[in-house]
């Protein structure tokens, strides 16, 4: 996201919180002076609550060129609640975990956080934030989501988060590339895209590969296991199970681990350096025409990557479904989203104005601001995504066409830490330092002696 993807494998909680309470911690509460914008209430009324909220949000929004999107929410607010000081810190999402970790081990932390929703398990074992049921249930929205995102928010039969923004994704492919090489339809199935990749991938008299018939991701980032997890999803298994225990060793996963390596060490229809490749070197071998297909995530069609800015390449691109292994137990695949979802904490003395905020935050017509205006995320509200800007472009049509089929991580304290074993694993496979099945046997070995 990912802008949305925490991509490091830092320390558990228990570490964090046993540091941090050696530091001293300057971060800003409710007194901050480093935030990055502010509605200070200047007003002669007496009515309504006064005091001043602080809220921590990803600085994306608040950039000079996406400022479109959030200043119509700073103002509303502002209105609504004239005697409170809104005070707004605009912190990097890859930071905002640790930084709020750390104030919160001093008593020292925000109101109301937006907080990547991967993150919101940790957080909820921390015991610092607000069930937001008696809200919920007065805004009667929950059913706008998609089921598989909204139970991720909940925890004992509570709810802690309302998500926000978030990403899916999808299959891209060039049209010019396809057509060159006699291929009508993008692939639906594994076989098929083998197929597709092996008639794709072009090489000069020399044998030296001029195009990849398929772009993968197999880098140290999050983003390898968000765009490998549909298929292991759609194979019945995961990277961990409802507990939170490592599952890095079943069926599903070794067949999607093996299908990756087929692709670069087999056919060698994908890049022999894809165990160093990142979302960006995949977006750059798509845009330079180095490579005809890809998994992507949604917001890279409107920043990142830019696929639907780029006026000389954009007729060219076209998206699809991400095709379905072969002995998939679904008959529509899954695709991955990441989302970030708002917070209150318990120490906040404003409550009702904090979930204001975060219902400003998360309207439809605020999702789709933040598309057209913003970052580029996706609008994850059902109703959002009904709205023209999303369906009117036909290369980008199918990632809404997905949404019903989004899935989201699971939502433990341990997932962090075994992703990244399971990333350490794909780059061992990819780089034939081990097979599949030794890899993932090494990383389900690592995960279980570190998730305790």
């Amino acid at each position: 996201m990912k802008k949305r993807v925490d991509e490091k494998n830092e320390k558990s909680i228990a570490l964090v919180l046993t540091a941090a309470m050696m530091l001293t911690v300057t971060t800003a509460g409710c007194s901050n002076k480093n935030s990055s914008s502010s509605a200070a209430s200047s007003s002669s009324s007496d009515s309504g609550p006064s005091g001043t909220l602080t809220v921590w949000d990803w600085s994306d929004v608040y950039k000079s060129e996406y400022r479109k999107a959030i200043d119509p929410v700073l103002e509303k607010f502002k209105k609504n609640y004239p005697n409170v000081t809104l005070t707004t810190e605009a912190i990097a999402n890859d930071d905002i975990r640790t930084k709020l970790l750390t104030a919160l081990a001093a008593n020292n932390g925000p109101d109301v956080a937006y907080i990547d929703g991967q993150n919101l398990a940790e957080f909820v074992t921390t015991g610092t934030l607000t069930p937001l049921d008696s809200y919920v249930e007065k805004w009667g929205q929950a059913s706008d989501y998609p089921e598989n995102i909204w139970k991720t928010v909940q925890f004992d039969g509570k709810v802690y988060g309302i998500p926000g923004d978030g990403d899916v994704r999808t299959l891209i492919y060039r049209k010019d590339l396809f057509e060159k090489a006699g291929i009508s339809n993008p692939p639906k199935t594994w076989s098929e895209l083998e197929d597709a990749a092996k008639k794709l991938t072009q090489r000069d008299s020399s044998g030296n590969t001029t195009v990849w018939g398929f772009a993968l991701n197999g880098g140290d980032s999050e983003h390898t296991t968000m765009r490998s997890l549909p298929w292991i999803w759609d194979l019945g298994g995961d990277i961990m199970d409802e507990s939170g225990k490592p599952t890095l060793t079943n069926d599903a996963v070794v067949k999607t681990l093996e299908f990756m390596n087929k692709l670069v060490n087999v056919d060698k229809v994908a890049p022999p350096n894809s165990y160093m490749n990142t979302k960006k070197e995949v977006a750059k071998l798509i845009n330079g025409g180095q490579a005809a297909m890809a998994i992507v995530g949604s917001w890279e069609w409107n920043s990142d990557a830019s696929f639907l800015k780029n006026e000389n390449l954009k007729d060219k691109f076209a998206s699809a479904p991400i095709p379905l292994p072969d002995g998939a137990t679904v008959t529509n695949s899954y695709t991955a989203a990441g989302y970030g979802t708002w917070v209150i904490f318990e120490k906040c003395a404003l409550k009702d104005a904090a979930w204001s905020w975060i219902d400003y935050c998360t309207t439809s017509e605020h999702m789709v601001d933040i598309f057209q205006y913003g970052t580029g995320n996706l609008g994850l509200r059902k109703s959002a995504v009904k709205d023209p800007v999303f369906t009117s472009n036909d290369a980008f049509k199918s990632f809404v066409d997905v949404m019903p089929y989004a899935r989201a991580r699971s939502n433990s304290q341990y997932y962090d830490l075994i992703s990244s074993q399971y990333r350490a694993a794909v780059q061992k496979v990819l780089m034939k330092k081990a097979t599949p099945a030794q890899a993932l046997a090494d990383a389900q070995k690592a995960a279980e002696s570190q998730a305790k």
